[in-house]
């Protein structure tokens, strides 16, 4: 039996306001986070753990993002992980056994992205990198074989 997550989803926070000061999502950002809570479990299923950048002085956005899902769902959310510490968390995922078989959805900040995805094991040219910052609507779907992992971009619908 496998010590991976069966799933991991790995997507960027939803649309932010024009506004560089406002850490908080725009009204896109909200309808957007909305059509998640039912979107993802209806195309995944629902997640078993939920995670997203800790919130900081200058972003509550990924937590924002999930937060209509894990309410609709139940689940809490992780949000003790800071942003630059990725590599931690792809760590963590990869080898805690509470995580073994499950789904896993991660929202973080786009700049790091590409490079949880690296730490995960994912192949270069798999997923965008650098991702584009006027990208809102991907959903990496990352699924482990052995040693290997394979990513499927999916976009969003809305």
């Amino acid at each position: 039996m496998s010590s991976k997550p069966t799933l991991i989803l790995v997507m960027r926070h939803a649309e932010k306001p024009v506004d560089p000061i406002d850490p908080n999502l725009s009204e896109a950002g909200c309808a957007r986070a909305e059509e998640l809570a039912s979107y993802i479990p209806e195309k995944f299923g629902p997640p078993d753990f939920i995670f997203a950048a800790a919130i900081s002085k200058n972003s509550a956005r990924p937590y924002e993002t999930v937060e209509p899902l894990a309410r609709k769902i139940g689940k809490p959310i992780d949000a003790t992980v800071a942003d630059q510490d990725y590599g931690a968390l792809a760590q963590t995922l990869l080898s805690a056994p509470q995580y073994a078989n499950k789904k896993v959805l991660v929202c973080w900040h786009h700049g790091n992205i590409p490079s949880l995805l690296r730490m995960l094991g994912c192949k270069a040219g798999d997923y965008p990198d650098p991702w584009d910052h006027t990208v809102f609507n991907l959903l990496l779907q990352v699924r482990f074989a052995d040693a290997s992992s394979t990513v499927e971009q999916v976009e969003e619908p809305f």
